[in-house]
């Protein structure tokens, strides 16, 4: 398999992961020696942003911006922005996808019919870079609200050691399926997961603020009573940190099993624990027989008090950022928060039950508690 094109120029160097065996210490040490070097490939991709206030607009594609389809404007342009007169009428986007899908998935509420989950969305993805608490912050989102009058999800995003939000083709396809997602531009390090975890909330609290600020482009624009927070290694670990917070309609863990006694615990909400092939004895962070999170994903799920659904990919630790377990990750994630902070009860069965969609998919091995 090829591992996602941006990881090309530092592969070989030890991904900060979100792990734990008998062997974690070394991996860990390891990949301390080249976080300098690390930082700085992350950075030269595109972690760090340098026009505070920019606000990029992008065709639904879910890959990386576009100067060929893109519009720059200041933040307090973004305030007022408009959308395009060129954009899809959300009524013929949705006749459009009934037309194509076979069968058809019936959705109840103001959002669009969607079909396929591995695919972009009915919505342009559009960025707002260096916002947020120290202009720190980039929010991926929709560019226009839904229809009837209601408003969009909030998804708060934490990458993995050693990378930047822009590595995940996740956070433009969850914008351009309806939901705002805010990110950190920190790019984790070792250990960091309760700083990582402090940062989420300060996102959180920003996005919410803004939602009442008349000046902002996201005034009005979320469903404060829908929220998630989501986080893939390092980032999975910082969500289990904060996963108490009473805000929080939803978790999802994507290969990163927790390496603290009893912090599960903190889980109130249904989880996702999207993971690789579990072994204890892995220690090879780039293996793609076993995911080093993936024993500690197992733990999780056996120590968890709520209702969890845990599915294994059948691959290493990079699954999220290696096609096809990519695509599938993000399929996934994204029926996930539909189906919790949208009110799409017509994905229950993709998740729920015995004779669950994904029970029976080939690609998966899953299992689940209390969600029936």
């Amino acid at each position: 398999m090829q591992a996602h094109e941006s990881l090309a120029s530092w592969l070989v160097v030890a991904l900060l992961c979100g792990c734990g065996n008998g062997s974690s210490t070394k991996v860990e040490a390891d990949a301390a020696t080249s976080q300098t070097d690390t930082s700085a490939a992350s950075a030269e991709t595109g972690g760090t942003e340098s026009t505070a206030g920019q606000v990029t607009t992008n065709s639904n594609t879910g890959g990386s911006d576009s100067s060929s389809n893109s519009t720059t404007m200041t933040n307090a342009d973004a305030g007022t922005q408009t959308s395009p007169d060129s954009s899809m009428d959300l009524a013929d986007a949705a006749t459009a996808s009934d037309a194509s899908a076979s069968p058809p998935i019936i959705t109840p509420g103001p959002f669009p019919v969607v079909d396929d989950f591995s695919q972009p969305g009915p919505y342009t993805s559009t960025t707002m870079v260096n916002v947020g608490p120290s202009n720190n912050y980039t929010v991926y989102m929709p560019d226009e609200p839904p229809p009837e009058g209601a408003r969009n999800p909030l998804v708060a995003w934490t990458s993995g050691g050693s990378t930047s939000h822009t590595f995940y083709t996740l956070l433009p396809q969850l914008a351009s399926h309806g939901f705002i997602v805010v990110t950190s531009n920190t790019i984790p390090g070792i250990g960091g997961e309760a700083q990582l975890g402090q940062e989420i909330v300060a996102g959180l609290d920003w996005a919410l603020a803004e939602n009442d600020n008349s000046g902002s482009a996201l005034y009005q624009r979320i469903d404060s009573s829908k929220v998630a927070s989501a986080g893939y290694s390092m980032g999975s670990l910082a969500t289990f940190e904060i996963a108490d917070d009473p805000r929080l309609t939803t978790t999802v863990h994507i290969s990163g099993g927790s390496m603290t006694a009893g912090v599960v615990d903190k889980l109130h909400a249904p989880a996702a624990f999207i993971c690789g092939i579990p072994d204890p004895s892995c220690t090879d962070l780039l293996s793609a027989t076993c995911d080093i999170a993936g024993a500690n994903c197992a733990m999780d799920f056996d120590d968890a008090t709520t209702p969890v659904f845990y599915a294994t990919f059948q691959y290493g630790h990079m699954g999220i950022l290696t096609s096809p377990y990519m695509e599938r990750i993000n399929a996934m994630t994204t029926a996930w928060l539909r189906r919790y902070l949208m009110g799409d009860t017509t994905l229950i069965e993709l998740f729920e039950g015995t004779a669950c969609t994904y029970c029976s998919d080939a690609d998966w091995t899953v299992k689940q508690k209390q969600l029936d």
